[in-house]
């Protein structure tokens, strides 16, 4: 009798967690949907200002909105193939590997994400290797998604002052990235869940209640399909360091 009541528990547990689970992903369809609207259109309105049909610019503003086109376009791309892979429900995305070299892909993200460090009174610090990084066989757009998960997650989830530090760490046969926080820090209860899908931990909901517990599924996800791998040291309300680590490329 026992085990049968058991048996009736998992399954309504089982089939609470599908419907939560597929609210969750038609949620997320909505609001892919929603934001791929606002962001074609401010794709045109660079496109525009870059052919000059509103007015002529100086070489230094064309630069600047040349950026701000390259931004949106990766973030109309990266829009497409979430709405795909939530589609499919794989969470797959496609990947043109090639020559990379992160530590350029690290100061370009950095330097994306140094108005929002400041906006929350976060020092963001990059400690660049003392020799030249080997370079790693990769998706540079792929890779940038980890790293704007992280840092975004970094920055967010930190105290006023405190710092978020960026560190490649060379070895003989990978490139790893470290990013570490003086926040909130993951909970010992949530640690095994934290690179569920949907998955966010209770004093990460209680500090910013938005968030749709994607970032770190995809972030190691993509880890994976390099052949990489994304670990996390953590304590509660002693911050958090992942690790992203990569295998070099051997020409």
């Amino acid at each position: 009798m026992e085990t049968e009541k058991t048996r009736e528990e998992l399954e309504v547990a089982l089939k609470q967690s599908k419907i939560e689970s597929q609210a969750q992903s038609e949620f997320l369809s909505m609001i892919t949907h929603q934001l791929r609207t606002p962001l074609s259109g401010i794709k045109w309105t660079f496109k525009m200002l870059l052919d000059g049909d509103l007015g002529s610019f100086s070489d230094e503003q064309k630069q600047i909105i040349s950026k701000g086109y390259e931004s949106n376009e990766r973030m109309l791309g990266l829009l497409n193939e979430v709405i795909i892979a939530n589609q499919n429900q794989s969470w797959d995305f496609q990947y043109d590997m090639q020559t990379t070299d992160v530590e350029k892909l690290v100061e370009r993200i950095i330097t994306e994400y140094l108005e929002t460090a400041r906006a929350h009174d976060v020092h963001l610090v990059f400690h660049r290797p003392e020799q030249t990084s080997p370079m790693v066989m990769a998706d540079p757009d792929k890779i940038a998604i980890i790293l704007q998960n992280l840092l975004e997650n970094a920055i967010k989830y930190s105290n006023e002052e405190g710092s978020v530090t960026v560190n490649l760490i060379p070895t003989k046969d990978t490139l790893a990235i470290s990013i570490s926080d003086e926040g909130i820090g993951i909970p010992a209860e949530a640690q095994a869940r934290i690179f569920g899908k949907f998955f966010r931990a209770d004093n990460a909901k209680e500090l910013k209640k938005e968030g749709t517990g994607l970032g770190l599924f995809t972030a190691r996800r993509i880890a994976e399909k390099h052949g990489g791998t994304l670990t996390f040291e953590s304590e509660a309300g002693q911050g958090t360091t992942f690790f992203v680590q990569l295998p070099i490329h051997n020409s």
